[in-house]
């Protein structure tokens, strides 16, 4: 259970947190920062006495590259067959800067679609984003939790959970039916079914939608996976956006609470190689003509793109030390995405200040 501290701030922010933090932990006489919230090993607590709030997060992208390392051409090719190939060339990101990640979070205006860095740098956020990052299905199927009559292979996914003890619910259940060894060409087409509604689940519950529960997902979307020769018909990248979404909510509600403890959830990997892949970082910046996104992103050059465009002033951490590739009318509210106008930059730059 998350404990409230004692006197909640009505318009309290991370940032306000972490120079409350800063005091305490100078008054205390100990060294410990807001900085070490920075890349902390996913769904590792990372709070020092005198520290606050401390974050954490259950999205790994270590257990997904781990997994698909695993498999052979012929699974690999499953995965391809239902849209979800670009989860085959994520680079292994051993750490993830769950401070950058909240920084971005509470950006977020869900309202209006939004990443707002200030009025100048205005990001929309919209489903296609989503796909350019991970290639994604983004069908014109709405992804909902009504539920019909089960296919014989999700029943046969259950049966198969069930005899693991751990239900159909279950990350590891899946992780399990994942890496049999008897899914091969001789295999039949229910096995085949099994395997591809294993993958889904075990991306989702790890990093396209991860909650806070512990190696268990909520399937809202068992619809989806009922009949899998259409599961490219549905929209898995607004799926993903609804998620975050609700993620975003759920971290500012616990920042006006003063929690002691935020648990991010949501895709929130995907707010930084969104919002990284749209400033202008020069050398640093990737190259526009390749997808999915998310391949090129390795955790060097991104440990380097955030050091680059972080600032910290009187206790504030920043990630705001670049301008964004985005063209942008002062006449209208009109956004143009960045992938539209790459070459286009605002005439305002802030000048990028390298961490220690």
């Amino acid at each position: 259970m998350v404990a409230p501290l004692e006197q909640p701030a009505p318009h309290a922010t991370l940032e306000q947190d972490q120079r409350d933090a800063a005091t305490a932990t100078e008054n205390s006489g100990r060294d410990h920062g807001a900085a070490d919230i920075a890349d902390a090993d996913p769904g590792e607590a990372i709070c020092a006495p005198g520290s606050a709030p401390s974050v954490t997060s259950r999205i790994s992208v270590q257990k997904v590259c781990s997994l698909v390392g695993k498999f052979n051409k012929f699974k690999r090719d499953l995965v391809e067959e239902i849209g979800f190939g670009g989860m085959l060339g994520i680079k292994m990101l051993a750490k993830l800067n769950l401070k950058f990640s909240a920084w971005l979070m509470e950006r977020v205006d869900v309202e209006s679609s939004t990443l707002k860095i200030d009025e100048q740098r205005v990001l929309q956020i919209q489903d296609h984003d989503v796909q350019k990052v991970f290639s994604l299905p983004c069908g014109t199927r709405s992804i909902c939790p009504d539920t019909t009559e089960p296919s014989e292979a999700c029943k046969e996914f259950m049966r198969a959970s069930a005899y693991l003890s751990k239900g159909a619910h279950s990350l590891k259940a899946a992780e399990a039916y994942l890496l049999r060894d008897d899914i091969n060409g001789d295999s039949s087409n229910v096995q085949i079914d099994c395997f591809k509604i294993a993958f889904v689940i075990f991306v989702v519950g790890h990093l396209l939608a991860p909650s806070t529960k512990h190696d268990y997902i909520t399937i809202d979307f068992w619809a989806a996976l009922n009949d899998i020769s259409q599961i490219k018909e549905f929209n898995w990248c607004a799926y993903v956006l609804e998620h975050l979404n609700r993620a975003v909510g759920k971290l500012k509600t616990d920042i006006r609470n003063r929690n002691i403890t935020v648990h991010l959830v949501g895709c929130h990997l995907f707010l930084q190689v969104f919002y990284l892949d749209n400033l202008d970082l020069g050398p640093l910046s990737k190259t526009k003509d390749h997808l999915p996104r998310i391949s090129l992103f390795d955790y060097e050059s991104v440990k380097k793109m955030i050091e680059v465009i972080t600032s910290n002033v009187d206790g504030d951490t920043s990630f705001a030390g670049a301008s964004v590739l985005l063209a942008q009318s002062t006449n209208t509210t009109q956004l143009l995405p960045c992938y539209e106008a790459a070459s286009l930059k605002l005439d305002k730059k802030i000048s990028p200040t390298i961490s220690d």
